[in-house]
């Protein structure tokens, strides 16, 4: 339905690798001769009905990377069946005045002579293994390409994995990962190119809030994700373990179980220059319709596919979760959450164990002045508290807490497919964090926000410009 389609801005890392498609009336992509082994590519990319702000870093002549293997070449074929690439990740960029055409001088076709077709078995990607580590802050030895491809007898098995793809914890460095598989001979090839049709391999997950509470006002100042995976092998060869079905948009590409992926968070806390966010009786954003990004300027998540199961409200759990930082004060400005600094949670726990997170506000505009730190009762401006913080005439210090709660079941994120969440503030706030010191407490009555969520898989094709665009 038109009215549950979401903007897909960056699931979206590109919306750019432009689109192969064209009409039974237009002359194919001709480029070179019968003499001229060079290997042309056109990129296509699943299509976007809307867009709306971008951030463009570079355009599409960086380009993107390829992998080919060539069953029919012995020379890459051991004593053992193990196949090497022909050539390996190797940078292919747009060609000036050649329209969507792609090459590079170490990209070419075999040899197609005798009961040769000169094929290749090609593997694509963006953004490259360089930005990929840079953006997760993984390191080298995250985003690592396994090949293991073999050809015994007549028997080809293409095994090409990429190795710990890792997430951020910080969600406004995510980017998306786009990925292309694709298998033509040099006859076919030569003149009209290689068609790469590039598929999302990450999930999109955006956050809203609205809420019309009559005994509470709340304050949000960040968001989080709990106990999705944060790292995980990806195997190209494969069809999607979840994603599969022929109306999903993602029909290549397999987030492995084996080795078991790392599990852990994903989050954005506001910064200066953002505004918090006040929900409350009669407020801005009282109603559904009126519900707003909690994303700030983060962007989207972009998080590794599953299904999750949800979490318990246990410290032990590993089911997935949603936490929110926020305050909560009742209706006559009393404040309920965070809790009074000191006060006693149970026979041997007090306040001071708590995770709080505390920013110097403005008090006419909600806009976040500075993140400070507070130590030994004095406000710092550094985390490591050398840097006295001075609190000026028109702020405050605010403090916030993580309130979390679980989807109301089992959650599954696919390739692909971007959900939006919603969450009511009129019902209720959450428990504590299960980072938090009493991991599921009730931090007021009714317990749990509602929820509701929107998933949009855009489908379908689109021209594109000839930027890339990513999220900084």
């Amino acid at each position: 339905m038109k009215n549950n389609r979401f903007y897909y801005t960056a699931l979206l890392l590109l919306p750019a690798l432009m689109l192969f498609s064209c009409s039974q009336d237009e002359e194919p992509l001709r480029i070179g001769s019968d003499d001229d082994s060079e290997i042309v590519f056109t990129a296509g990319l699943p299509g976007v009905e809307t867009r709306s702000e971008s951030f463009v870093t570079g355009s599409l002549d960086d380009g993107f990377h390829v992998t080919a293997f060539c069953p029919e070449d012995e020379t890459t074929i051991d004593g053992l069946g193990n196949m090497r690439p022909y050539f390996d990740y190797q940078l292919v960029t747009k060609t000036p005045g050649m329209g969507n055409a792609f090459r590079s001088e170490m990209c070419r076709w075999p040899q197609n002579t005798g009961t040769r077709e000169g094929t290749l078995k090609f593997f694509a990607f963006y953004p490259s293994l360089e930005v990929l580590r840079e953006r997760s802050g993984g390191n080298e030895g995250n985003f690592n390409l396994k090949n293991t491809s073999t050809k015994k007898g007549n028997t080809i098995a293409y095994k090409y994995v990429m190795e710990k793809f890792k997430v951020n914890r910080d969600i406004s460095r995510h980017v998306d990962f786009v990925m292309a598989t694709a298998q033509e001979n040099r006859k076919n090839g030569l003149y009209s190119g290689v068609a790469l049709k590039f598929e999302h391999q990450l999930a999109r997950v955006d956050f809203k809030a609205w809420g019309n509470p009559t005994a509470y006002d709340v304050e949000i100042a960040g968001i989080r994700l709990g106990n999705v995976y944060t790292e995980c092998n990806l195997d190209f060869t494969l069809k999607p373990a979840i994603s599969s079905a022929a109306k999903d948009s993602t029909q290549n590409g397999q987030w492995l179980k084996t080795p078991a992926p790392t599990r852990g968070v994903v989050e954005y806390i506001y910064r200066e220059g953002e505004s918090v966010i006040q929900i409350k009786n009669g407020g801005k954003y009282n109603t559904q319709t009126k519900a707003t990004s909690l994303m700030a300027n983060a962007g989207s998540a972009f998080v590794i596919p599953g299904s999750y199961s949800a979490w318990t409200k246990t410290k032990a759990n590993t089911g997935i979760y949603f936490s929110v930082l926020l305050r909560v004060k009742d209706i006559d400005g009393m404040q309920l959450y965070p809790y009074i600094e000191g006060a006693s949670m149970n026979a041997t726990t007090t306040t001071a164990n708590m995770n709080v997170i505390y920013f110097a506000v403005d008090k006419s505009t909600g806009l976040i002045n500075k993140r400070v730190y507070k130590k030994n009762g004095v406000y710092y401006a550094d985390e490591g508290g050398t840097i006295p913080y001075t609190i000026s005439a028109n702020e405050e210090i605010r403090d916030y807490g993580w309130a979390a709660f679980p989807p109301s079941s089992t959650a599954t994120l696919k390739s692909g497919i971007q959900y939006t969440y919603t969450f009511n503030y009129s019902t209720g706030v959450g428990v504590e964090d299960p980072a938090d010191v009493l991991p599921g407490k009730a931090i007021i009555t009714p317990v749990t926000p509602g929820i509701s969520v929107n998933a949009f898989s855009p489908g379908g094709t689109t021209d594109v410009t000839d930027k890339i665009t990513i999220i900084p």
